[in-house]
């Protein structure tokens, strides 16, 4: 047995004495605290939010009719029903739609922990007619501590055989991958760029994740459903319902701020993770006669001048497109770079923010990826490269970091984006972009500007971005991107269709959650307020029916025709 090995297991160890201190502890007081809660003897302060939950509720209740009888029940999963109105509003949408165009079935909302800690979602969602719910902490009351012990134990077995953080990504569970959900919470609960050690941190996000597997598993073993609505198909806690309802053969539609996906099945190649999602509504709309290739063609440029121009009710767009518009030359003047060098730009990403949301990356994380592609475009010959840091890094906690990583490096040929500099500036004064999943590959690549990829977007695969299958292959294109040339007529032609039915498909204009909303629930350049918020939802609601959003159509439409496939 190596050191390391020992030492593992010694640390384990002390974890597992650890774990059952708190279980006795924890489990024990959460349980009498959920009894009495139900008897009345006891009740948590209300949340600031009540009574705007209770105007809410008098709003939305007259839409909604009596809940179906018989028939499969449908799954919604409400882990972050209680963290913004958002979350839970798109999900009680999604499950009606459902729920209606099956005629049939009831609404299940799961969620973590006990009762007494949901109680502004489920006044909320009864108002949808939805008052079923299972509280995973209850469920499992007294087989949860043993589950988790056993989860511990497991996934000790395979926490010992980790020697290096890239090694996480293989993981898998039940014959399904995971490992992807498990990095990318190690980034969001430790808040750093990359995973440097398998350390505690790690071993704390394998435990719960074997946990979530196992009593997901035993959720669709006890009862049959027709559908799970999830709100994210990232991170084990909510990217494994999505997987093992997939694995248990129960479709997923996936309901973001803005997105709207359907998934069917689960493989090693074929995961649920958003970029894929939109990906196969993409290929799906580009087959059907909604419009013509000119038609689309011609919505594509006037979608993409709005968006340039600011006018997308998105707040990651708004914040890109603002700011001092460049031409060529003053770029140029502005970071000196030599007239003789063509200018490609990198645009970073953040770093904590869930990497491995598509099916594959070049490399472990974002942070990973941006210190080899400086290293690349260091020995990019004939380039300039101008680095733009993500607009919302700040509200990550990430402000400075990719200057700083700049800074560092000190490559004569690389240099920072100008503060002020709105997005738009590429259009006149980009040669090419490097990205791993940004929008900026498609959006430019609609003028002509060639995108290289270091992972798989929702755009990839339509021949109009540079696609690197490895690392290596990814090094020489960089190096020699110089010799690139701006994308063919066709290619810009194909690019601006997929631009089309990406907008056609996506939710950007929704009348009730609307981007002022989203701010109140996130803090995004305003203070997060979830009273704010839910009033926001309710004016929203008293002059828009729910009814004639995207999402009420798709949810309905797809899960008819998965019910036809079938």
């Amino acid at each position: 047995m190596t050191e390391v090995a020992k030492k593992k297991i010694n640390m384990l160890a002390r974890v597992l004495r650890s774990v059952l201190q708190l279980l006795r502890r924890n489990t024990l007081i959460r349980a009498i605290a959920d009894i009495a809660y139900l008897l009345g003897a006891w009740r948590p302060i209300s949340p600031p939010q009540t009574a705007a939950v209770k105007r809410f509720v008098e709003t939305n209740k007259p839409y909604w009719s009596d809940p179906a009888v018989g028939g499969r029940d449908i799954m919604v999963g409400g882990h972050l029903s209680e963290a913004g109105p958002n979350y839970l509003f798109r999900a009680g949408v999604a499950a009606k739609a459902v729920q209606d165009a099956l005629a049939s079935g009831d609404i299940v909302v799961v969620a973590n922990g006990f009762s007494y800690q949901w109680r502004s979602a489920k006044k909320a969602f009864a108002s949808f007619g939805i008052s079923r719910w299972i509280f995973l902490g209850r469920k499992f009351m007294l087989i949860g501590p043993p589950i988790f012990l056993f989860s511990c134990a497991m996934s000790a077995l395979c926490f010992i055989r980790l020697r290096t953080p890239r090694q996480l990504l293989d993981i898998h569970l039940g014959g399904i991958r995971i490992g992807d959900l498990i990095y990318d919470e190690v980034l969001r609960v430790t808040k750093l760029p990359t995973i440097n050690a398998v350390d505690w941190n790690v071993y704390k996000v394998m435990a719960r994740s074997w946990f979530y597997y196992y009593q997901y598993h035993l959720l669709f073993i006890s009862r049959d459903y027709s559908c799970l609505i999830a709100t994210h198909t990232a991170y084990p806690e909510y990217g494994l319902l999505c997987r093992v309802a997939l694995q248990r053969g129960v479709p997923v539609i996936e309901t973001s701020d803005i997105q709207m996906s359907l998934y069917t099945s689960i493989d090693e190649n074929n995961l649920p993770t958003y970029h894929q999602g939109i990906n196969a509504r993409i290929r799906a709309d580009l087959l059907s006669n909604r419009k013509n290739s000119e038609e689309r063609e011609a919505l594509a440029l006037k979608g993409l001048s709005q968006r340039l121009d600011s006018g997308v009710a998105q707040i990651d767009a708004q914040r890109a497109y603002s700011g001092r518009v460049y031409d060529l030359d003053e770029l140029r003047a502005a970071l000196k770079i030599p007239v003789d060098q063509r200018i490609g730009f990198v645009f970073s990403h953040i770093f904590c923010d869930a990497p491995h949301l598509c099916s594959y990356m070049l490399y472990a994380d974002y942070y990973q990826w941006l210190k080899s592609t400086l290293e690349c475009c260091a020995r990019s010959d004939d380039m300039a490269w101008i680095v733009k840091s993500h607009p919302s890094a700040a509200a990550y906690g990430e402000e400075g970091l990719v200057e700083a990583i700049v800074d560092a490096h000190g490559a004569a040929n690389i240099y920072l984006s100008p503060d002020d500099l709105n997005t738009i500036s590429i259009k006149e004064c980009a040669d090419v972009l490097i990205t791993v999943l940004g929008t900026v590959g498609l959006e430019y690549a609609c003028l002509g500007i060639p995108t290289i990829l270091a992972g798989v977007p929702f755009y990839a695969g339509f021949g109009f971005t540079y696609e690197p299958q490895t690392v290596q292959e990814y090094a020489k294109t960089v190096q020699k991107a110089a010799s690139i040339e701006r994308l063919s007529k066709q290619q810009i032609s194909t690019a601006l269709q997929v631009f089309e039915a990406w907008e056609f498909n996506f939710d950007w204009n929704n009348t009730i959650v609307t981007t002022d909303v989203i701010a109140r629930v996130w803090g995004y350049g305003v203070s997060r307020d979830l009273t704010h918020a839910y009033d926001l939802i309710t004016e929203n609601l008293a002059v828009h029916n729910p009814k004639d959003l995207k999402l009420w159509h798709f949810a309905g439409e797809a899960v008819k025709r998965q019910l036809i496939q079938v």
